[in-house]
């Protein structure tokens, strides 16, 4: 009797327990879903990204097309800091320098505009305090002559709202007038009203920065073509005002 119930209990000790077959397969099993869904959740990351990019680039599409419907000039302002892309449209004349652009000249544009908006509320400030009272000669003095600058000002479409981007975010833009690919402050790219933008490269990534995808502008079609990869601009390259390359 002493020797059945050993029996029984080395049987139900055998079958409570896993063999070492039982484990590998239970442990092929977890690293095949493992597997699966870090596929999957770099699969739907992917999607977002294809996703942002495709939708940016209908947005610089629309903006070609609406500056040669309208006769306007717009621009996409692309804000890398809080990360978010909306258009602007201005009715002035506007020249593009012809020195390219850097950190140091966006710095002096911004303080330039900043101190010319300050100048011009003054200017109002001393017209209301003079109404009714009799007049002041200095109003009249010749000043010395500054050419006007183009005001932009936003502008709400359906086609293409303010954006801000959560997932995939927008690492960099280079178009021939900046001296480097610009990743900081806000960039711009401009459209005029003669079915002309400017040759512009803009690259989307994901939130890691591993996976991007290139967008190429042309500037006689608008024409944006959505390339994977980081594509490298040609920086020492410059173009003309229709956006044929100049040799050197």
């Amino acid at each position: 009797m002493p020797r059945q119930s050993h029996k029984r209990n080395a049987r139900g000790s055998a079958d409570g327990g896993f063999t070492l077959l039982e484990l590998l397969i239970v442990m092929a099993v977890v690293a095949l879903v493992m597997g699966s869904s870090v596929r999957g959740f770099k699969s739907l990351s992917n999607s977002e990204l294809r996703a942002g990019a495709s939708h940016l680039a209908g947005g610089i599409r629309y903006l070609f097309d609406r500056a040669s419907a309208t006769g306007r000039i717009h621009r996409l302002v692309i804000d890398f800091d809080e990360q978010k892309y909306w258009a602007e449209v201005s009715d002035d004349r506007f020249l593009m320098a012809r020195e390219r652009e850097t950190d140091e000249s966006r710095q002096r544009e911004k303080e330039a505009i900043a101190k010319e908006d300050e100048e011009t509320k003054r200017k109002e400030e001393d017209k209301q305090n003079t109404l009714g009272k009799s007049y002041d000669m200095a109003a009249y003095r010749p000043e010395e002559f500054r050419p006007k600058r183009a005001r932009f000002s936003g502008f709400k479409e359906l086609a293409i709202k303010p954006v801000a981007l959560h997932g995939p975010k927008i690492a960099s833009l280079f178009t021939p007038r900046l001296a480097e690919m610009q990743s900081s402050g806000k960039g711009y790219i401009y459209f005029f009203p003669l079915g002309q933008t400017e040759p512009a490269l803009v690259h989307v990534t994901d939130k890691e920065g591993k996976t991007f995808y290139s967008l190429i502008v042309h500037p006689l079609t608008g024409r944006v073509q959505i390339q994977s990869g980081y594509v490298q601009p040609q920086i020492q390259d410059r173009y003309d005002d229709e956006g044929t390359r100049i040799e050197p």
